[in-house]
């Protein structure tokens, strides 16, 4: 199998996370490439051109972090992280693609940040970091939820590292934005949490090691 994905310096993307839990690394090749890099071979593969795209032993591609996650946790045998059936799998599934919401808004905000100040939207910034803040305030009340390892913890993870990898450069460019922003300020459940839970061994091996 083939991941097209972006690494990033002192960041482990839940991807990575999964192919460390479901130990399956050593059956794919990581592939380096920026979707807005003129010569990456996304378009080619994936009309979507977004990371991470998978391409697996059939030659098809599968795209997009909740279609590639699901598709490993069926190869391995490990304790899925997919719950099969039942209240927990739905519960799960808004955990994590919940998370995925708080990726992509910050995500929005760095490319937002991208423009001098003075060609910013300061409402829409402030719509988005209004999501941002909302969505972690939920992570606090579901945290005393949290069981055994699934998908949506994992998620949660890789969304709340991207979070303070980003905050403060985003924080310095962006319009009426506090790059000393604390995630887990007022929210002590998610920051025990995220402590403990961000110290295992899946969470600190990248594919790519950065120079």
């Amino acid at each position: 199998m083939k991941l097209y994905y972006t690494p990033i310096r002192d960041y482990v993307h839940t991807v990575e996370a999964v192919l460390n839990y479901t130990e399956l690394r050593d059956r794919v090749e990581p592939i380096a490439t920026k979707p807005f890099d003129v010569d990456t071979p996304l378009a080619a593969i994936n009309p979507l051109g977004k990371v991470p795209t998978l391409v697996i032993e059939s030659g098809e591609y599968l795209s997009g972090g909740p279609v590639i996650y699901e598709y490993l946790d069926s190869l391995h045998r490990r304790r899925r992280l997919f719950p099969a059936k039942g209240p927990q799998r739905f519960t799960t599934l808004r955990q994590a693609w919940m998370a995925d919401g708080l990726f992509d808004t910050f995500v929005l905000l760095v490319i937002e940040t991208w423009l001098p100040r003075d060609q910013q939207r300061p409402d829409y910034i402030r719509r988005c970091f209004g999501k941002v803040v909302a969505i972690l305030d939920q992570m606090e009340r579901d945290v005393a939820g949290y069981a055994r390892l699934d998908i949506g913890q994992l998620r949660t993870v890789g969304a709340l590292q991207f979070l303070r990898l980003k905050m403060k450069q985003v924080g310095e460019a962006g319009v009426d934005l506090d790059p000393r922003y604390d995630p887990f300020a007022g929210r002590p459940a998610l920051a025990a949490w995220f402590k403990s839970m961000s110290r295992r061994k899946i969470f600190r091996e990248p594919l790519i090691k950065m120079e």
